[in-house]
C-alpha cells in the first residue's frame, strides 16, 4: 500500500512539473522584481553569471543565488567636482572650474569594477584638467577652450571605457586668475576698444573726406559744363569774338555776380570796390549786358 502511495506522488510531481514547464515554464513560479523606466539593476549570481535587467517585470532566482548588488540610471549624467587651483606653465594661479557628462554603457562594469563610478568619474576630471593645464600658459588656456575641453575628454575616454561609461562632453565652468591679472586683462580691454574706436573714427573722417571730394569734384564738373555752355552761346551770337574776350568776359561775370552777393547778404552795410581795377566800368557794364543776353538766350 505505502508502495502504491510513493508510485502516486511521484507520479503527481512529474505531471506538476510537466505541467508547469508547457504552461507558465518555471521562471512563472519565480519572485518578480519591478524596475522603473531609463533604470537598471544589477544582478550577482552566486551559481553563475552576473547579468543586468531593465524596465518592466523581472524574475529573479530567490534564497541569496540571486542578489541585487546595484541600480544604475541609464539617463545623461552630470558630474561638477569642486573648483581646483592650478598653475599654468607661466606660473599664473588659476581657479578652474569644470563640468563633465556621461553615461552608463556597461552597468555590470560600472558596479562590479569600481567602488564608485561617479567619484572615480570626478577625481579623473579634476587630474585630466590638472596634466592638462599645468602644460599650457595662461592666454592660450583663454583662447583655445574648446579644443582643450575636447582633449581632455578624450584623455578620459580610456580610462571612462574600463569602467563601462561613456563620457559626453567635458567642459570650463569659470577660469578665474589672480587679481592682478584680471585687473591687467580689464586695461587691456579698454585699451582694445579705445584702439577700434580710433580706427572707426578715422575711418569715418576719412569718408567724409572723400564725399567732400566726390562733391568738389562734382561741383567743378558741372561749373566747367556751365562754363562750356556759355563760351558756345558766345561763339554762337558773335562768331568772331576771341578767346581773349570771351576770358575777359567770363572774368567780368563772376567779379560781378560776386558783388552781387556781397552786397545781397544781410550783414553788409556798405560794400567797397577795389582801387585796382584793371577793366574801365563801361566793360564791366558790356559784361552785363552781355551776360543778360547770354541768360536770356539759355531760356529761350
Amino acid at each position: 500500500m505505502e508502495s502504491l502511495y510513493s508510485i502516486a506522488g511521484i507520479f503527481f510531481i512529474i505531471s506538476a512539473v510537466v505541467i508547469i514547464h508547457y504552461t507558465i515554464g518555471f521562471q512563472g513560479i519565480l519572485p518578480v522584481i519591478i524596475v522603473d523606466s531609463q533604470k537598471a539593476l544589477v544582478i550577482d549570481n552566486r551559481l553563475g553569471k552576473d547579468r543586468v535587467i531593465t524596465e518592466g517585470l523581472n524574475h529573479y532566482i530567490p534564497f541569496g543565488i540571486e542578489v541585487v548588488v546595484g541600480e544604475i540610471s541609464l539617463k545623461e549624467q552630470s558630474s561638477n567636482p569642486p573648483p581646483q587651483e592650478i598653475i599654468s606653465k607661466d606660473n599664473i594661479n588659476l581657479v578652474v572650474d569644470m563640468i563633465a557628462s556621461f553615461k552608463i554603457v556597461d552597468p555590470i562594469k560600472a558596479i562590479m569594477d569600481i567602488e564608485d563610478y561617479k567619484a572615480a568619474v570626478e577625481s579623473l576630471v579634476m587630474s585630466s584638467t590638472l596634466n592638462k593645464l599645468g602644460q599650457m600658459n595662461f592666454s592660450d588656456i583663454q583662447k583655445q577652450q574648446d579644443q582643450v575641453s575636447n582633449e581632455i575628454r578624450n584623455h578620459m575616454k580610456e580610462d571612462c571605457e574600463r569602467w563601462g561609461i561613456q563620457i559626453v562632453l567635458v567642459k570650463f565652468e569659470s577660469i578665474t586668475p589672480p587679481a592682478s591679472i584680471k585687473a591687467s586683462m580689464e586695461k587691456e580691454i579698454v585699451a582694445e576698444k579705445e584702439k577700434r574706436a580710433a580706427i572707426l573714427k578715422a575711418q569715418g573722417d576719412h569718408t567724409v573726406h572723400e564725399l567732400h571730394a566726390d562733391g568738389e569734384r562734382v561741383l567743378i564738373e558741372k561749373r566747367a559744363e556751365a562754363t562750356y555752355k556759355v563760351i558756345k552761346n558766345l561763339k554762337d551770337l558773335m562768331p568772331n569774338i576771341s578767346d581773349e574776350k570771351i576770358m575777359q568776359f567770363l572774368t567780368s561775370t563772376s567779379y560781378i555776380d560776386s558783388m552781387k552777393e556781397l552786397s545781397s547778404s544781410s550783414n553788409s552795410k556798405f560794400v567797397l570796390y577795389p582801387a585796382d581795377i584793371q577793366q574801365p566800368m563801361e566793360k564791366i557794364m558790356n559784361a552785363e549786358y552781355m551776360s543778360r543776353i547770354t541768360n536770356n538766350t539759355k531760356e529761350n
